[in-house]
């Protein structure tokens, strides 16, 4: 469903595995590059020394070292620093002995600068000491070798002693733009998954936050959200018939059903700009005016609600069958905040929340029960049926009256 962001960290709960983040899996990556890289280019000086007259212990070295740096990358099964030092050990020591054998001269000193470019990639940046040893490492091992070494040992011939410096100067940048254009492309990836995630994180935000609040929330010294709406519309609905339908559906059909229609009333809510504060179970709670103040919230509320009615008619029941909605709609001030710290929610309250479900619970399914208020100022633009005075709880006798539709539409029998 989503994809899956680079960054986090993988780890085996109840096992002694080592944790793995994902920086060390790139650097591991690295490491096997730079080491098969390098294994390479040993293998082909072996072939050329042992097929050209080469200095055989010079050859059988190579060949030596071309073995052991194909063997580097095991190393990382035993902890995320371990390949990595192994290789710039194996590196260092193979390029020192290589240079005392035939000379300076071999331009084989130019893998210690390719070894210190990699450095920082291959331990991580985050080991600045380590990163700054190694570093002053491989580049003292250059004026070392330089000054103590002969440019030419005598061991091999003249033209392979050319041929291999030509050659280590076309090694040594290829490697160097290998590894280092790795590390790079393997940077944007990580960039590339964290942008990802943000805007997965931002995209949810939206979906459990309005817009508005969500902004106010990400502020660096937010304070604590809770606004109070002098007038606010309020609908609850629930599924008429459902706790029956549950109990003998199997719960992935009940999932899949509550899922098919919840998305489609929150496109319905969207349509009409209204707020889905939440839904418990079968039922579902809207509000108008809430977060953003605006004159036509109840208005709009009203045919939500009517259209609801045809939405739920399209999406049959878990079991088949048709099941009904029972709404009810009230309108007064409110509050609505952010509650909590982690798994925070935004909510509203007061006593037109508590109004509107009491509207739904004591209402009819098939019909939108309303408040007189509701009425009252809706009366120019919608039919209503008065239902007659209905016990509240709470607020004793109250009448309400049940939303038949638009005032130009014939209310039903």
């Amino acid at each position: 469903m989503s994809r899956r962001a680079d960054h986090r960290t993988w780890c085996a709960e109840g096992t002694d595995a080592p944790v793995v983040t994902d920086l060390d899996a790139r650097a591991q990556q690295l490491v096997s590059l730079s080491a098969y890289s390098s294994a390479a280019v040993c293998l082909a000086y072996a072939t050329v020394g042992f097929l050209f007259g080469g200095p055989v212990e010079a050859a059988a070295a190579t060949f030596i070292s071309c073995l052991v740096l194909a063997l580097v990358p095991m190393l990382g099964r035993f902890g995320s620093l371990v390949a990595g030092i192994g290789f710039l050990v194996v590196g260092t020591a193979v390029l020192s002995t290589l240079c005392v054998q035939l000379g300076t001269d071999t331009g084989l000193l130019f893998y210690f600068f390719v070894l210190a470019a990699a450095t920082p990639m291959v331990v991580g940046i985050t080991r600045i000491r380590l990163s700054a040893g190694t570093v002053v490492i491989c580049t003292a091992a250059v004026p070392i070798l330089y000054f103590t070494v002969p440019g030419d040992t005598g061991r091999a011939p003249d033209w392979l002693m050319v041929g291999s410096f030509v050659a280590n100067c076309v090694a040594a940048s290829v490697l160097a733009v290998s590894i280092v254009g790795y590390g790079l492309y393997q940077m944007r990836r990580a960039e590339a998954a964290l942008e990802d995630a943000y805007d997965r994180s931002e995209a949810l935000l939206g979906n459990i936050l309005p817009r508005t609040v969500a902004q106010r929330l990400k502020e660096p010294a937010h304070e604590e959200i809770a606004d109070g709406y002098d007038d606010a519309s309020i609908l609850f609905a629930d599924i008429a018939g459902f706790t029956a339908m549950s109990s003998h559906t199997p719960p992935a059909e009940v999932v899949r059903f509550l899922d098919h229609l919840y998305t489609d009333l929150d496109a319905l809510a969207e349509k009409y700009r209204l707020e889905k504060i939440k839904t418990i179970g079968d039922s579902y709670m809207v509000v108008g005016g809430v977060p953003d103040p605006r004159s036509d919230h109840l208005r709009d509320l009203a045919r939500f609600a009517l259209d609801m009615f045809e939405v739920a008619g399209n999406v049959p029941g878990a079991d088949g069958a048709a099941l009904g909605l029972r709404v009810g709609i009230a309108t007064g001030p409110v509050v609505a905040g952010v509650v909590g710290s982690k798994k925070f929610f935004y909510d509203v309250w007061g006593d037109a929340v508590n109004l509107a479900s009491r509207m739904e619970s004591t209402g009819v399914v098939g019909r939108i029960q309303v408040t007189t208020d509701v009425r009252d100022r809706l009366a120019g633009e919608f039919a209503f049926r008065e239902r007659g005075p209905i016990a509240v709880k709470g607020k004793g006798e109250q009448l309400t009256w049940f939303l038949e539709g638009a005032a130009t539409a014939t209310a039903p029998g």
